[in-house]
């Protein structure tokens, strides 16, 4: 993890438009936003004391095909650093087309370059996820993906605002709460910007990455390391 930000920090201080890399800087810049959003500068729409009730929840976030969890590299540099890579798969359900159209976030994830690249966190046969215990609790957890620190917090990056979905129907509403309402907002806000960082260490970066062993449990283009969106 410690050397996956240190590259970070020195890639993302390069101008990414000085030859000989503007025509990968165009290709980039056209596919996604490269800015990372400030987590400090994005609005929360509703209530930040709305937390989510794990130990009543009848439908869990971590169970069902549906709740598949897309890893980023920071996730994988973190599962790889706590022992963990049994955690990872490239073994992605399928979705039809009526429920892509009633889940846009969705849609736009499977279709996404992303979605051919990077594992997914590993589900048993029952489709729930391996990190899973018997009680209900995160093996994995702190060590778990932004996805999860953040859910059912989301993000819409155009309006730069968070808001609390509506995915997760178990929740209580509770003013004492709002600190860790504000820290999953923000992690809504991380989770984002890992797709910018991912975007460009591939593009910009893949030799380095190679070297600190996080490209094998990639899905890369037969050409090489290609921009994720």
């Amino acid at each position: 993890m410690q050397a996956l930000q240190q590259l970070w920090q020195q890639v993302a201080a390069r101008p990414l438009w000085a030859p000989p890399n503007f025509w990968r800087y165009v290709q980039l810049r056209w596919r996604l936003r490269l800015k990372p959003l400030d987590p400090t500068q994005v609005t929360h729409v509703g209530s930040l004391a709305k937390v989510n009730a794990c130990a009543s929840c009848t439908n869990l976030c971590c169970v069902g095909p549906q709740a598949t969890v897309l890893l980023r590299l920071q996730d994988v540099a973190m599962l790889q650093d706590v022992g963990r890579l049994d955690m990872l798969s490239q073994n992605k359900p399928r979705f039809d087309e009526a429920l892509l159209r009633q889940r846009p976030a969705l849609r736009r994830q499977v279709r996404s370059q992303a979605w051919e690249i990077f594992p997914v966190l590993r589900q048993d046969s029952m489709f729930a996820c391996a990190a899973l215990a018997t009680s209900g609790r995160c093996t994995l957890y702190p060590h778990w993906p932004l996805s999860c620190a953040r859910f059912p917090y989301s993000l819409r990056p155009a309006e730069e605002e968070t808001f609390y979905s509506r995915r997760c129907q178990s929740f209580w509403v509770d003013p004492p709460l709002e600190a860790r309402g504000l820290q999953m907002a923000q992690a809504a806000v991380a989770a984002y910007n890992e797709r910018i960082m991912d975007a460009i260490l591939l593009a910009y970066a893949p030799a380095e990455l190679k070297a600190l062993g996080l490209l094998q449990h990639l899905q890369l283009p037969a050409a090489g390391a290609a921009q994720s969106s």
